[in-house]
């Protein structure tokens, strides 16, 4: 088993979810009811700083794009479950030649205070993970928002990833409105983006809602 470098770090307030990163890319690791962990979104060259965290029950492809890393992954931890969205399945099982199956699977796994969030109006089959811990509510997301400041503290604003309005959104009304009605449940106080810091505030409606207005 090779050496585990810059092992994952547990999100400050939340006891289920671990991240690494690569660059600006993020790998996110939430455990599991009876042991192990699912990773969010696999980043290519990070398999090994895992092992510690055995076992890797699941590999999580929250959306069609995010699937580069899913070979190593699977070569790393042959056991785990490969998981994806219903929209996201056929693209990712054509370019990965590889079988996933349905969130029903994990939502079995994951623990009492996390589940899924399927933003309606996008067309990348993306799928959230809402986490409460003792910090608030966490929001798991790939490509919609990202953090868009390049230090390593949580206090950086907010985005949209650029490609993201263009590529990832196929009805920006019912993405709005989803989203919009989504944040008055659930008042977020962690965005954990795939993409860039995660990004931390006792109230994030706001910044969320302005980020809405330009659609």
């Amino acid at each position: 088993m090779s050496k585990m470098q810059e092992p994952p770090t547990r999100v400050q307030g939340f006891s289920d979810l671990w991240t690494t990163r690569r660059g600006n890319l993020s790998c996110i690791a939430v455990s599991l009811r009876a042991g192990g962990v699912c990773l969010y979104s696999p980043v290519e060259n990070t398999s090994s700083r895992f092992e510690e965290m055995a076992p890797v029950k699941f590999l999580f492809a929250p959306n069609h794009y995010h699937n580069k890393a899913i070979a190593e992954f699977t070569e790393a931890y042959p056991d785990a479950g490969l998981i994806s969205g219903e929209l996201a399945r056929p693209r990712l099982e054509k370019i990965t030649s590889r079988e996933f199956q349905g969130l029903d699977v994990l939502k079995a796994a994951l623990p009492e205070n996390a589940s899924f969030l399927e933003p309606d109006g996008l067309k990348t089959g993306e799928i959230w993970l809402r986490v409460e811990g003792e910090a608030g509510v966490a929001w798991v997301v790939t490509d919609a928002f990202c953090g868009l400041d390049s230090g390593d503290n949580e206090s950086g604003a907010l985005g949209f990833l650029k490609t993201f309005p263009k590529y990832g959104i196929q009805n920006a009304d019912r993405f709005s409105a989803w989203v919009r009605e989504r944040v008055e449940e659930d008042a977020p106080t962690l965005v954990v983006p795939c993409h860039g810091n995660a990004v931390r505030r006792g109230d994030l409606k706001s910044d969320i809602a302005a980020l809405l207005d330009q659609l």
